[in-house]
């Protein structure tokens, strides 16, 4: 059997970020990707008894920043209501426009 060895002094760490960078980002973006959409199906709420989420709570759950989310709604890329000039969203259209 054939086996390697490696010395680690002799390895550069910035190449080896370089190199391992794309996949652990794509491994933890698919990671999260997965988590939102289990996530999304687990919360199961009535039509009628659900309740408008605040634009904080759905960039926590949306995994994105509050700006961007405005920027999303300002371009009506996504359904949100407004009350009082302020933004809010239902899970069931949120779950609904993210299978779409």
């Amino acid at each position: 059997m054939f086996s390697i060895k490696y010395n680690m002094s002799n390895m550069n760490p910035e190449l080896l970020e370089v190199a391992l960078r794309p996949l652990v980002e794509k491994i933890v973006e698919e990671k999260l990707e997965a988590f939102k959409k289990d996530y999304i199906e687990k919360l199961t709420i009535s039509q009628e008894a659900e309740k408008p989420i605040p634009v904080k709570e759905m960039s926590v759950i949306l995994g994105i920043s509050v700006s961007h989310l405005y920027k999303k709604c300002n371009n009506n890329e996504m359904p949100h209501h407004r009350k009082f000039s302020r933004l809010y969203f239902y899970l069931s259209e949120i779950k609904e426009w993210m299978t779409t």
